[in-house]
C-alpha cells in the first residue's frame, strides 16, 4: 500500500500515525513493519568558503576519530570547541563535518543552544522537538516531556551513525538530552565554556581550544576576504596586529579593505584607526552587519556584577596581561575570577600568568567611564612588589614611605634571586603602570616607582626602560614642593645613565649628580649629598682621574658625619680603594679594598661584598701580584651566583680565567670564559667579543 499511512480498521487496533511514508506495509497478526524511504535530514549550515589554518586542530579531530575506529565504540564521540567568541568554532566545526558527511548516513543535525546569548540558554526540550520532527515527520502522538523524547530521538538515531552540531552551548545539561544513539555518532559543541561536566557523564569527550591566528594564517584570511591583488605592506601589517588573530576580526578588517579597494582609498587612514584603541572596535565593524563590539557586548551584559567589575578594572590596566596574585587582588571573590576565566574572557598566560585577548581588552577598557581608583591599585601593587625586589637586592637608603615599613616589604619573596626572577615577567607592565600613573596626575607613585625599581633595572641592565622611568620620575617629582624628591630623582637619572656609559651618557649623568648635589645641599641632606659626591668621584674615576675622585670620595665621607650610614661609608671606602690602585698606591688600595669587603660582609650585602674581592684581585694585579689574585676570585665567584646579578657575575669569571690561563690552566680558564661570553651576551654587551677572542686564542 503506498501513500501516507492513515488509521487501519480492525478489532486490533492497529494504526500507524505520523507522516512517515512507507512503500510496503505488511500486517502479520498485530504487528506492523514499515519500511522507510525518508531521506535523513542534512541540516548543517553550508561550510565557509574562505577558510585558513586550523591544521592541528584537524589533526587532533581525526586522531579521535581513528582512536574510536581501532576499538569498539560504546557511546558516541562528543568534541568540544571552545574558545573566545569570534574564534572560528562554529566554522572549525562545519569544516570539518562537511568533510565527514558521507560516512555518517543517520543524519546531520545543528541546532543553536543560545541564539539571545547565554542569559538565555535554551531549552534542550525544544531542540529535540525539531530533530525528531526532522527524523519522523510530524507526529501528533510523541511524548511532550524530556526523558521520552530524548529516548525517542535515540531511538530514531540507533540505526546509523549520524552527525550532529550544536552551537553555543552554555551548560551540560542541554547537551546530555542530544546525544544520539547510534554509538560511531559525532557530536561537536561549540562553546566558550569547557563544559567539563560533560567529562563525568560521558568521558570519552574531548575538548578543543581554538587560539588565535598566526600571522601567516590571518594575513591569508584578510587576503582572500579582501578579494585579493596588491596590498600595501606596512598598512597590511597594522591591521593585522590590531586583529590579534582572531577571524572574525580579520574578516571584518579584510571585507574594508576589499571596499577600500575599490574605491581606490587608502588603506593608511584604517590603519590609524586600528592603531587608536580609542577607535579600534568602532573600526571592526560592518554597518548593519557585523561587529566585533556588538560580540563582546552580548558577553558582557551576561556577566554578574563582581565579574563585570573585575572586567572593567582590568580593562584600565595598560597591557592585556596581568599576574595571577594581581587579579585576585582585584577582584571580590574569587569567583570573579573564574566566571571571566569560564567566559574565556581571561585566559591562560605564560608562566602561570593570566592574559585578555587585545581585542577583549580594548572592549573592556571602553565599558570604563575612565581612571578611577583601580589606577591607584595597580600603581599600589607595582610599588610594593617592585620594593620588595628592591628591599631584596640592596641594603641602600630609600626616601620612599614605603621602605619605613620593611615588614611589609619582608615576605614577598624569600632571596634576592627569587625576587628578580619573578619581577621578569611584570616589567613591561611596571614600565607601562609607571606612564599610566604619570598621566592621570599620580606622582607621588611615580617617584616612589622610579626609586623602587633602581635594584631590579641595575641587576638586569634594561637601561632603555630604567632610564625612561627616572625621567618620569624626575618630572612627577617637580610637580610636588618636595625639592628632597626632586633631588633624589635627580640622583637616580645621574646613576641610571652612568650605569649604561653609552654616548653621551657621562656627561647627562654628571649633569643630573650635579643638580642632586645643589638640591641636597640647599635641603641639608646629608646622605643625598654624600651620594651625588660619590657618584661625581665615580664619574671622575672613569675618566681617568683618580687624585679628583679620591678627593670627591673623602669628601662623600665627610659629608656622612654624625650620620648612622654603614653601607654608604663601606661603599666609599670601596670606591677610595679602586681610587687608590688607579693612583698606583697599591697597599693603601689593597688595605681599603680588604676593609670594604669586611664591612660589607658585616651588613651583610653580597653583591658588593664580590665586587670587593673582585676589585681586589684586579689591584693585585695592577701591583704584579697576580698569586694573590686567585683565591679572593673564587670567594667572589661563589658570592655573586647567588645574587642574580649577570653582568658582575660575567666580570668575575672573564678576570678569572685569564688568572688560571697564566696560571696554566687552560681548560678551567675556558670555562670561565663560556659562561662568562654567555652571560654577556644575555645582556647584548660588548664584553662578550671580549670573551670569544679569549676562548680563539691559541
Amino acid at each position: 500500500m503506498a501513500g501516507r499511512a492513515g488509521s487501519m480498521g480492525g478489532d486490533g487496533g492497529n494504526t500507524i500515525r505520523g507522516g512517515i511514508y512507507h512503500d510496503t506495509v505488511i500486517q502479520a497478526h498485530t504487528v506492523m513493519y514499515g519500511h522507510s524511504e525518508r531521506r535523513p535530514p542534512r541540516l548543517l549550515a553550508p561550510p565557509p568558503d574562505v577558510y585558513v589554518d586550523r591544521t592541528a586542530v584537524f589533526a587532533e579531530l581525526g586522531r579521535a576519530l581513528d582512536e574510536r575506529e581501532r576499538g569498539e565504540a560504546t557511546a558516541p564521540l562528543v568534541v568540544v570547541l571552545t574558545g573566545l567568541p569570534g574564534m572560528g568554532k562554529t566554522a572549525t566545526a562545519l569544516r570539518w563535518l562537511h568533510r565527514l558527511g558521507p560516512a555518517f548516513p543517520g543524519g546531520h543535525l545543528q541546532d543553536d543552544l543560545a541564539p539571545t546569548g547565554p542569559l538565555g540558554p535554551r531549552d534542550p526540550l525544544a531542540v529535540l522537538e525539531r530533530f525528531v520532527t526532522e527524523l519522523s515527520g510530524p507526529q501528533g502522538d510523541r511524548p511532550a516531556d524530556l526523558a521520552g523524547l530524548a529516548a525517542r530521538y535515540r531511538s530514531l538515531t540507533a540505526d546509523a551513525p549520524a552527525l550532529v552540531l550544536l552551537d553555543n552551548a552554555v551548560n551540560p545539561g542541554q547537551v546530555r538530552p542530544l546525544l544520539p544513539g547510534h554509538p560511531a555518532s559525532v557530536v561537536v559543541v561549540t562553546s566558550r565554556f569547557a563544559l567539563t561536566g560533560l567529562r563525568a557523564s560521558h568521558p570519552r569527550t574531548l575538548t578543543v581550544r581554538l587560539d588565535a591566528l598566526d600571522d601567516a594564517s590571518g594575513a591569508e584570511l584578510l587576503h582572500a576576504v579582501a578579494g585579493g591583488g596588491a596590498l600595501d605592506r606596512p598598512a597590511l601589517t597594522g591591521v593585522l596586529d590590531a586583529c590579534a588573530g582572531l577571524p572574525l576580526a580579520v574578516r571584518i578588517a579584510g571585507a574594508r579593505v576589499g571596499e577600500l579597494l575599490e574605491n581606490g582609498e587608502d588603506l593608511h587612514a584604517l590603519a590609524r584607526e586600528l592603531d587608536d584603541r580609542r577607535t579600534r572596535l568602532e573600526a571592526l565593524a560592518v554597518p548593519d552587519d557585523l561587529s566585533v563590539a556588538q560580540v563582546f557586548d552580548a558577553v558582557y551584559a551576561a556577566l554578574p556584577p563582581g565579574p563585570a567589575r573585575l572586567y572593567r578594572t582590568l580593562g584600565l590596566h595598560p597591557t592585556p596581561e596581568f599576574s595571577r596574585d594581581l587579579v585576585r587582588r582585584l577582584a571580590a571573590a574569587d569567583d570573579d575570577v573564574r566566571t571571566l576565566q569560564r567566559e574565556r574572557l581571561l585566559e591562560p598566560g605564560e608562566e602561570g600568568r593570566l592574559r585578555m585577548h587585545g581585542l577583549v581588552h580594548d572592549h573592556a577598557r571602553a565599558q570604563t567611564l575612565g581612571p578611577d581608583g583601580a589606577v591607584d591599585a595597580y600603581a599600589d601593587w607595582y610599588l610594593r612588589r617592585a620594593a620588595a625586589v628592591e628591599w631584596r637586592t640592596s641594603e641602600r637608603w630609600r626616601y620612599g614611605p614605603l621602605f619605613a615599613r620593611p615588614d611589609e616589604l619582608a615576605g614577598v619573596f624569600g632571596s634576592a634571586q627569587e625576587a628578580l626572577d619573578a619581577f621578569e615577567a611584570d616589567r613591561a607592565n611596571v614600565v607601562a603602570v609607571v606612564e599610566l600613573a604619570y598621566e592621570t596626575g599620580r606622582y607621588a607613585q611615580v617617584w616612589q616607582l622610579c626609586e623602587a625599581l633602581r635594584g631590579f633595572f641595575f641587576r638586569r641592565k634594561y637601561h632603555t626602560d630604567w632610564t625612561a622611568v627616572c625621567a618620569r620620575g624626575l618630572a612627577a617629582a617637580r610637580h610636588g614642593d618636595d625639592r628632597l624628591a626632586v633631588a633624589r630623582m635627580h640622583l637616580e637619572l645621574a646613576f641610571a645613565h652612568a650605569d649604561r656609559d653609552a654616548d653621551g651618557d657621562t656627561a647627562i649623568a654628571r649633569e643630573h649628580y650635579g643638580h642632586a648635589l645643589r638640591e641636597a645641599t640647599a635641603t641639608g641632606h646629608a646622605r643625598t649629598v654624600s651620594s651625588a659626591l660619590e657618584g661625581l668621584g665615580l664619574l671622575d674615576l672613569r675618566a681617568g682621574d683618580p687624585a679628583a675622585a679620591a678627593g670627591r670620595f673623602e669628601r662623600a665621607v665627610a659629608a656622612l658625619e654624625g650620620v648612622d650610614h654603614p653601607r654608604g661609608r663601606a661603599l666609599l671606602t670601596f670606591h677610595l680603594g679602586r681610587a687608590r690602585s688607579a693612583e698606583h698606591r697599591h697597599e693603601e688600595a689593597a688595605r681599603l679594598l680588604l676593609r670594604s669587603r669586611t664591612l660589607f660582609a658585616a651588613l651583610p650585602d653580597r653583591f658588593n661584598e664580590a665586587k670587593a674581592l673582585w676589585q681586589y684581585a684586579r689591584a693585585r694585579l695592577h701591583a704584579d701580584r697576580a698569586d694573590e689574585a686567585r683565591t679572593p676570585l673564587d670567594e667572589a665567584a661563589e658570592l655573586i651566583a647567588s645574587c642574580g646579578a649577570p653582568k658582575e657575575e660575567a666580570d668575575i669569571l672573564l678576570l678569572r680565567g685569564d688568572v688560571l690561563a697564566q696560571e696554566g690552566e687552560r681548560e678551567a680558564a675556558e670555562t670561565d670564559w663560556q659562561r662568562a661570553a654567555h652571560l654577556y651576551g644575555t645582556l647584548g654587551s660588548p664584553l662578550a667579543a671580549a670573551a670569544q677572542e679569549r676562548l680563539g686564542a691559541d
